[in-house]
Order: C-alpha cells, then structure tokens, then sequence
C-alpha cells in the first residue's frame, strides 16, 4: 500500500500515527512546501513574544518520522494532482503514485491588493515558524510594527510584536476587531484591553499604500484616510482561507473548504481530506463547516488515517473553538455564538457580565440545547460547556445554573462523571511493565469539595 500525505502539521501528524497503528509495512510518504520539521503552529505567536524557545516549537520528537518509517519530501511543492492516473507532480518535476492520499494543505492567507505590498523586505504574512524568524530578525532594525487585519491571526501577531518590544498599531478595515471569533460586546472588551494595554487600534479603515525603500525596506504605510504611520515591520493578517488549490482543477468537490463524508473521503474513495482545509460536519449548527483549529486539525487526521488503513470508524462532527489570551485575561469562543450575525433565529442568549473585572459570559441555546459560548476572563467549566454543546444534549434542566454553577449544574456534571468513569477499566499496554488493569473510580470527595467552593469575581 502507497500512502501520501500532503502538508505537514495537526492533520498530518494525527493520520500518520493512526496509520501505523494500524498498517506497519505499507510505504508512507509525506511531502511539504516547509522545510521544518513538525512544529506546533499555535506556538508562533509565543516565539514571537519570546515567551517560548525553539526547543520547544517541535510538535513530534526529533525521532517522529523514522520512529513510523516515513519518508519526508520537506521543502518540496506539489505543483499538479491527477485522480485518474492516482499521482502528483512536483515543482522539479518528480512523480510520485498513490494507493491513498490525504490532502491535509491547511489554509492560505488572503493578501489584498495593497499598493506596495510585495515590494519592500519587511512586509509579510505570520502563519509558519519561517515567517516569525524573519519578522523577529527584522524587528532587531526597528521597533514599530503594523498589523494589518484584526481577527485572530492578526490579535496574535499584534500582542507578539509587541511582547517582543514592538511599538504596535493594529488597522481593521471593518467596524469592528475580531468579528468572525467574537460577538459585538466581546469585541468591545478585548479593543479595550488591547488599547489599555498599549496598542494603538484603528477601525474602520484601508490601508491605501505601504512605502519603503529598496535599502532599507519598509519605512511605513499610508491610510485611506491620509494618514501616514511610520514602522519597519508590516505584517498582513487580513484573514485566511482553505488552501484547496490543488483540489481546484480537478473533480474533487469543494465549497467552504474540501467536502468529505464523515470518514474523511472526497468525491473519490481513496483521497481524503482532514484539517483546515476540509469542510466536515459541524455540531451545533448540524451543516457543513471549516472549523480550523489545532485540535480539530490533529482528531481530524486521526480519523482519516484510520479510514485510509481500512478501519472505517465514522467522525460524529467538530466544534469551531478559538482560544487565545492578552495581559492575562482569557478568552474561548466557541460553536454558534453569534446567532444574530448569523440569521439564526429563535436563540435563546444567557450573559453573565462583569466589566469591572474583564469579565463577560454568553451562552447560545436553541430548541433547549446549547448551541454556542463567549467565556472573556472567566472561563471556568469551559471543557463542561464545549462537552454540552458536543453532545447536543437537552439542557433544560440546567440551562438557569451554568453560568451561576448552582447545585443543578453540579448534581450534572456529578451524574454524568461518575456514568463516565465508575467501574470502567483500563488495559495496560504491552509497553508498560504492570499487567494489572486499572479501573477508574468516581472521586466522591473532590466534588463534594467543588460543590462547596464559592463562585468569586475573578
């Protein structure tokens, strides 16, 4: 059996570990434009910020690819995939054939026809570890920074920078920042951190020009509106889109992303597709959608390695999950939580608010199941909420004391841990020296703890 993967991040790593488990002699191969070895790319940020070192940017040991007998093609393009003769080209010309393929490419970032755009060092996207060197190299000649494009990427890349001791400016061409990750009133709160915290946050704006010099690179950038802001790094993070390139010109279906069927295959059996780049089921809003995260990415290529081995375990769907945190304060969204941007009707909304203590909680229910979630600064029970909206269970017996975490709520959680866990027992592997089982139990005590621990402002 020939297997090839295309990309090499979450989806990727996930897929070939599920492979292995299952199939150890079929030849694998993965190829990828970057040269690196696999890295967690939720990590860039704080590499950025110097919060992290490389030493710790590796997502696999340094052993992965020998450890599961892959053969690596890394810092090499796929240029051409044809379905019918089951192989791809890449940009040398190399062929290589397939018996099945994963198409795990990720995203690609939107870059706007900016005057000045592509002609300055110091002007570039911030999605691999290669870009972030070249940004943090850069920054050594100069301190200020732009940030072009206000959602995630672009929160991100702004706190980084100025981590990293960048005097920053974030400009948003829409009213408001992180509208696709944030409802209107979480928006608002995190502008206001951001600015309280020292970076200076323009809506409602284009960017009409970015100016430079062929000596020194990029010297600033010009506003629609005339104004002129100097800096020596302008990052573009005007949103990113599902790199279905190579599924383009060919009869693979794509809409949103790479449509697959829930056992990750394409319109042809023996393609799959997993990660940013694939439309999979989603949850709450039971159709079909381009969650893309890190964790969905690796559970995605889970499944789809198991698939592509022959072990056709069906994926019951994903949740869209962003998390990320500034000046310490938290901030996790999660499935539908913006019902009003999105037309839906019929939403029940439930909010718990503190300003004074960056405090904001939304929760989304329809038809009695919760749907959604905003958790800014406190985001107790967030895996217990991401667990209710995953399992669209009917929450009415506990919709009023979520965000209250009154008793109902706990009896909940308590009834449904103790289901979960009590008598369960476990197999060690053959690896580890016991060969006793171990059973779970439920931990009577620790919750009679949690049930009498008092909610605080935090």
């Amino acid at each position: 059996m020939e297997y090839l993967i295309i990309g090499n991040s979450a989806a990727a790593v996930g897929a070939i570990e599920s492979i292995r488990r299952i199939d150890q002699t079929g030849n694998l191969t993965i190829v990828s434009n970057e040269k690196e070895h696999v890295y967690s790319r939720p990590l860039i940020a704080h590499y950025l910020a110097g919060d992290v070192t490389e030493d710790r940017m590796p997502y696999r040991p340094e052993d992965f690819y020998q450890k599961h007998r892959v053969k690596t093609l890394l810092g090499k393009t796929v240029t051409d995939l044809d379905t019918l003769a089951e192989q791809v080209c890449l940009e040398d010309g190399t062929i290589i054939k397939y018996d099945r393929l994963l198409l795990s490419t990720g995203s690609k970032v939107n870059v706007p026809p900016i005057a000045g755009c592509g002609d300055f060092e110091g002007v570039g996207i911030f999605q691999t570890y290669e870009d972030t060197r070249q940004i943090i190299a850069r920054l050594q000649k100069g301190k200020r920074a732009v940030v072009i494009g206000a959602g995630l990427i672009g929160l991100r890349a702004a706190y980084g920078l100025q981590e990293a001791g960048a005097e920053v400016t974030l400009v948003e061409l829409l009213p408001r920042i992180a509208s696709r990750v944030l409802d209107q009133k979480g928006s608002e709160m995190v502008r206001k951190q951001l600015e309280e915290g020292g970076i200076k946050v323009i809506t409602n704006c284009a960017v009409q020009e970015i100016t430079g010099t062929a000596e020194e690179g990029v010297k600033g950038i010009i506003l629609k509106n005339g104004e002129k802001i100097d800096c020596s790094v302008v990052i573009i993070a005007t949103g990113v889109a599902p790199n279905t390139t190579l599924a383009e010109n060919t009869l693979i279906e794509v809409n949103m992303g790479i449509v697959v069927n829930p056992y990750f295959q394409t319109s042809f059996s023996n393609i799959f597709a997993a990660g940013d780049v694939a439309e999979t089921f989603d949850i709450p809003r039971a159709t079909g959608m381009v969650n893309a995260n890190w964790p969905n990415a690796y559970e995605q290529g889970r499944y789809a390695g198991l698939c592509m081995a022959g072990e056709m375990q069906r994926y019951p769907g994903s949740v869209g999950m962003n998390s990320v945190s500034f000046y310490d304060v938290p901030l996790i969204s999660m499935g539908l939580f913006d019902p009003e941007a999105e037309g839906i009707e019929g939403a029940e909304v439930k909010v718990r608010i503190s300003e004074k203590n960056n405090i904001y909680q939304k929760l989304v229910f329809k038809d009695n199941r919760l749907k959604g979630a905003v958790l800014i600064g406190d985001i107790s029970y967030a895996g217990a909420i991401n667990d209710l909206i995953r399992e669209q269970s009917l929450v009415g017996i506990i919709k009023d004391s979520i965000l209250e975490e009154k008793y109902q709520l706990y009896d909940y959680l308590r009834k449904k841990r103790e289901a979960d866990v009590e008598g369960i027992a476990i197999e060690w592997p053959e690896t580890h020296s016991s060969t006793r089982r171990y059973e779970k139990s439920f931990n009577e005590k620790s919750w009679t703890e949690r049930e009498l621990d008092k909610r605080a402002w935090r």
